[in-house]
């Protein structure tokens, strides 16, 4: 049998394997009794680049939409999942909910509100990476402050409770989709990456 030196394989340039965490947030899930309710749960994430941030669509209709920490209830033009309408008789944690993912290119701070529940202002409301100075219970409050509005009248996204979303355009440069669960593709917007999710895996022989 041959053997290669240890030091050849660290002179061959492979490259390293970059290991990624995976957040689950619930939509439609109160984050304190694990039940069906308001928000998300959890309701702040500190992903690091690279990080896969998962949206789980729980029963009724939903929708995760980017906003900014001064208008927590306001779409800013960026990420917009689409409304998900999940059946009322199924068990909170069912198998095979709708799901959005999206991948983390920056720690910059990045604020979600659910803009189908139409509850923004009572508390369903995401922070990802909130700072020091812009802080997840600050959001919250400024929330709290925003006069309540009614879910969209029109229903988009995939119903199919097995779907993951993805995002619309390739080109970084160009802002996200406010449709964004219905193209194909993938884009940057505000320290996400909208994007189908491959493996790549290395042999050594």
């Amino acid at each position: 049998m041959k053997y290669t030196p240890l030091a050849t394989l660290f002179s061959l340039g492979f490259l390293p394997l970059v290991l990624s965490t995976e957040f689950l947030v619930g939509v439609g899930k109160d984050e304190t009794t694990g039940s069906k309710g308001i928000g998300f749960d959890p309701s702040v994430i500190h992903p690091v680049v690279g990080d896969i941030i998962s949206w789980e669509f729980r029963s009724g209709q939903h929708s995760v939409v980017q906003s900014t920490f001064e208008n927590p209830c306001t779409s800013n033009g960026g990420i917009n999942t689409g409304v998900q309408t999940v059946a009322d008789n199924l068990p909170v944690d069912a198998p095979g909910l709708p799901t959005f993912k999206v991948t983390v290119n920056s720690t910059d701070p990045l604020w979600f509100f659910d803009e189908a529940g139409g509850l923004c202002n009572k508390g369903a409301v995401l922070a990802v990476n909130p700072t020091s100075t812009q802080t997840a219970p600050a959001f919250k409050e400024n929330a709290a402050k925003e006069p309540t509005s009614p879910p969209p009248s029109t229903t988009s996204g995939d119903t199919n409770p097995s779907t993951t979303g993805t995002g619309a355009s390739s080109d970084p440069s160009q802002p996200a989709s406010s449709n964004a669960a219905n193209k194909p593709g993938t884009y940057v917007s505000g320290g996400l990456i909208l994007s189908a999710i491959s493996s790549l895996i290395l042999g050594i022989f």
